[in-house]
């Protein structure tokens, strides 16, 4: 007699091959997107305005710097403009990033300001067409004239708020 099962049955062993095949593909394929997806990320930057809505303290005092672009005929970024401070008292104050001097003054004028105020945070407009380096040095100049923090102060976007839910 037979007993069956040994040599002639069935084999219930599942075939793997095909399944590690697929995971290698989607494995392949993920590694190739993944890079063009991070470089797509755009920061919304605010349009710079004389005055914004800050969601801050009320009697709190902050420093608000403007950091303006520079263009050209066709109304093309060229570079930054002047640095200029979003206060009434200070209307006329200029200072250019890309000139030593002028930095140097704009971090004693930073410092001057921050030293008096108890949250040494200074906030920054800048203009949303400005490329982020140029902001950069602009942060690296509040921090270099003794802020403690400083903020990108950005808008809301109009067409969605005029869209509703």
């Amino acid at each position: 007699m037979d007993t069956g099962g040994s040599k002639g049955g069935m084999k219930s062993d599942i075939n793997v091959t095909p399944l590690v095949d697929i995971v290698l593909v989607l494995l392949i394929i993920f590694i190739v997107i993944t890079p063009a997806v991070n470089n797509a990320v755009k920061l919304p930057l605010s349009k710079h305005a004389p005055k914004v809505d800050q969601q801050v303290d009320a009697g709190q005092k902050y420093l608000t710097l403007m950091l303006t672009s520079k263009r050209n005929d066709k109304y093309e970024v060229t570079g930054p403009g002047p640095v200029l401070i979003d206060d009434k008292d200070a209307k006329d104050e200029r200072f250019f990033i890309n000139d030593e001097g002028q930095r140097q003054k704009l971090e004693d004028y930073i410092n001057r300001n921050v030293s008096m105020l108890n949250d040494k945070r200074v906030f920054i407009k800048a203009d949303a067409d400005l490329p982020f380096k140029y902001i950069n040095e602009l942060f690296q100049s509040c921090r270099k004239g003794g802020a403690d923090e400083a903020s990108i102060v950005t808008s809301e976007d109009k067409d969605k708020k005029e869209g509703g839910n």
